[in-house]
């Protein structure tokens, strides 16, 4: 709720639905901002349409009887025990993108007004952004992990001297020298890696539908490696396609910025490091392309993952989950994830089957 005494000030913005007519000022809007992610974009709000039918919740912010939007706040409505989480599911940002002259706190007290008396509106922000104004405008916070991101806007062989650890290239050498290589692949290819490895992790996984929606709307802008054991061929063009792949990352474009959304391989592929392999190639593309930073996306500090993106170098920053009304600041929080995690390994093919799994991961919005 909003601090003691300003529940009642007048608001200087309001909030506007985005109704399918009003698409393109959405996109013109986001195109124009430079804290702008996919995650923000009218492709990454349909594909979640499309795939999980979910109540659409993004809203336009204008100041208070104008006409020209000063903000943008993507995010679904999401149904569950406690009453609706307004939040921008599956990802690692969903902060509003609010013009220069816009004064946070009172824009994000406006928008605690559509949750509902027993809803609740997630706002996942992250330092390398500055978020300010939350604890202004009454928001709880979590902290949900850290996200590292690499500059790439210089020669894959800087990158790889200067950031990229003794470990990580040494990995790199022996998966080449194993015959392991990476070439673009595709969603059809990745999502029976992907599957492979949610039911090894007991985790309910997305329907591929949601994959291939996303491939339409992002077009080039989804990127898929795959990698495979092969003989002989090129980091990235090589190999052949007749392999069976044992590893492969899906990242997607936008702004000049790659975010590696997803990864999975095959456990008993792991001695030939196709991760590191995948990784490398992954940034090298960027390096030789118009990508300016490569996104690890979130990893919880201490665990395996975050060791293992750490050896690519980037700067590391802390992600965290304001929540309105702040009592209800446990939607936001992962640690429940982590408690469960050893008895979901041993109910996986319950969690994974393909009746199940997607109807669970559309009530599980991390």
């Amino acid at each position: 709720m909003p601090p003691a005494g300003l529940a009642d000030v007048a608001s200087p913005y309001e909030l506007r639905p985005v109704p399918d007519g009003a698409g393109d000022r959405w996109e013109s809007f986001v195109a124009d901002h430079p804290a702008a992610t996919v995650f923000h974009s009218r492709a990454w709000l349909a594909a979640l349409r499309d795939a999980f039918a979910y109540d659409p919740a993004s809203h336009l912010l204008y100041e208070t009887g104008g006409t020209q939007p000063v903000g943008a706040i993507p995010a679904v409505s999401i149904p569950g025990l406690g009453g609706r989480t307004v939040v921008n599911p599956f990802c690692e940002y969903g902060f509003p993108l609010l013009a220069e002259s816009v004064d946070p706190a009172p824009a994000l007290r406006a928008l605690a007004a559509d949750v509902g008396p027993f809803g609740a509106r997630v706002i996942k922000d992250a330092a390398w952004r500055g978020p300010e104004g939350y604890h202004a405008a009454g928001y709880g916070a979590v902290e949900t992990g850290e996200v590292i991101r690499l500059d790439t806007d210089r020669s894959f062989e800087a990158v790889r001297s200067t950031s990229f650890t003794s470990e990580a290239r040494r990995c790199v050498r022996s998966a080449r020298d194993q015959g392991l290589t990476v070439r673009p692949g595709s969603v059809t290819e990745y999502y029976p890696l992907y599957l492979e490895t949610m039911r090894r992790l007991g985790s309910p996984q997305f329907p591929e539908s949601f994959f291939l929606d996303l491939a339409v709307e992002l077009g080039d802008d989804l990127v898929v490696f795959v990698a495979e054991e092969s003989s002989a061929g090129d980091a990235i063009a090589g190999g052949s396609h007749d392999s069976e792949p044992v590893g492969g990352v899906l990242a997607l474009d936008f702004g000049g910025t790659r975010t590696i959304w997803s990864n999975a391989s095959r456990i008993d592929a792991w001695d030939r490091h196709p991760n590191h392999l995948l990784y490398a190639s992954a940034i090298r593309d960027a390096c030789e392309t118009d990508i300016q930073i490569v996104d690890f996306g979130r990893s919880r500090p201490g665990s395996g993952v975050h060791g293992f993106k750490r050896e690519f170098g980037g700067q590391t920053s802390s992600l965290a989950s304001f929540v309105i009304p702040p009592h209800r600041a446990g939607r936001a929080s992962l640690a429940g994830y982590g408690k469960v995690a050893a008895v979901a390994r041993r109910l996986a093919p319950a969690i994974t089957n393909p009746a199940v799994g997607p109807r669970l991961k559309r009530y599980i919005h991390e």
